[in-house]
């Protein structure tokens, strides 16, 4: 049986969960999520454009590919991890591919 593919929300959720776990280096999330460089960055680039993501600039004024969690990105996670744990509870089978 062939894995869905994780979906757009899917794979910004999950690197917005690495950030939040201080996992925050362009290098950390790419290790933890094993995605191509590409579909992160692009990802990272759409976080940031709408407000859930901040790039943290080194103390000499230069991005770094650090980022940080906006308020409205953290409200945001929150509200994801909250359905995920409902489904988890209640129809595990939902969420079964990611275990994969």
């Amino acid at each position: 049986m062939a894995v869905p593919r994780k979906s757009k929300y899917q794979t910004s959720m999950e690197i917005m969960r690495n950030i939040k776990d201080g996992r925050a280096s362009l290098s950390d999330i790419l290790e933890d999520t094993g995605y191509p460089r590409k579909l992160i960055k692009d990802t990272i680039g759409q976080l940031r454009k709408s407000g859930y993501l901040v790039e943290i600039y080194s103390e000499y004024g230069t991005a770094g590919e650090h980022f940080e969690i906006t308020k409205k990105g953290d409200k945001t996670l929150k509200k994801f991890l909250e359905v995920e744990n409902l489904l988890l509870a209640h129809a595990p089978e939902v969420l079964e591919y990611q275990k994969n």
